[in-house]
């Protein structure tokens, strides 16, 4: 059963759902900001974990000042919030994309929060060598949106999707105009883009972690960050079924992974 809750933290009502029983496990999302991306995972984990996941600020029933950019700290501490909420000091921690790079700042400035950490696929391309490169396309998607709106801003921004077949990134551009679309265009997209991980930090800190990419992400920006983020760290690298939304698209293999990864 999916229980609904929620913190205020910072002038935000952080709204979250749990379900199951057993050590906290926190998945934060990317893009788009909301639990409901988590569903069937959270219902794959909730037999070994209390598995609890949140609408980021300003995004889907959490408020917060949709006036203000992403500010990467301030997430991190929304995190500690929810972990705090639900009761707990510590906790598990799953983050995809932009959600990792959270965890990444949850490791760097709150590693006492977190048990382990599951970094899968972070969008931190200032840690490439070719992250000039990277970053040039990102601000060319901002453009596009400035110009011409979210659907055309989301088209150019799929496009740097690996494991994908075509027509599915023109379904997915599709089904990514959300209500939290223009918020995530206008107030979070260069913000994560720009975010620099203090890795030396978090390996000084010894935090467990798990860097993490998919197998059908091979190339792809987000997954050679992955691969530098764990070189740098120290941290153990960890090979996921599927592509950059897997845990949305074919969740089962994904969770037999991260369980692994967990333990």
């Amino acid at each position: 059963m999916i229980t609904t809750s929620s913190v205020h933290t910072e002038g935000a009502q952080i709204v979250y759902d749990h379900q199951g029983s057993g050590p906290p496990l926190l998945l934060i999302s990317g893009g788009g900001g909301d639990a409901a991306r988590h569903q069937r995972l959270a219902a794959l984990l909730a037999g070994q974990y209390t598995v609890v996941s949140y609408d980021r600020r300003c995004n889907s029933r959490s408020t917060g000042d949709t006036s203000q950019d992403l500010d990467m700290a301030q997430q991190a501490r929304d995190a500690v919030a929810v972990i705090r909420a639900m009761g707990h000091q510590r906790a598990y921690v799953f983050g995809n994309s932009c959600g990792a790079s959270i965890g990444l700042e949850l490791a760097a400035c709150h590693p006492e929060a977190i048990i382990k950490l599951i970094a899968h696929e972070p969008p931190v391309m200032s840690i490439l060598p070719d992250g000039r490169h990277w970053q040039t396309f990102m601000d060319g998607a901002h453009d596009t949106f400035l110009a011409e709106g979210d659907v055309a801003a989301m088209k150019v921004f799929h496009s740097s999707f690996v494991g994908f077949e075509e027509s599915t990134i023109a379904r997915i551009s599709a089904e990514n105009i959300t209500p939290n679309s223009e918020f995530f265009l206008s107030r979070e997209f260069l913000p994560i883009t720009y975010h620099v991980p203090d890795l030396d930090r978090i390996r000084a800190n010894g935090v467990a972690m798990v860097s993490a990419a998919g197998s059908a992400s091979t190339g792809a920006f987000y997954a050679r960050t992955a691969k530098v983020v764990a070189e740098r760290t120290g941290c153990p690298y960890a090979e996921f079924p599927g592509n950059h939304i897997a845990f949305i698209s074919d969740p089962e293999p994904f969770a037999q992974v991260l369980r692994e990864s967990l333990r």
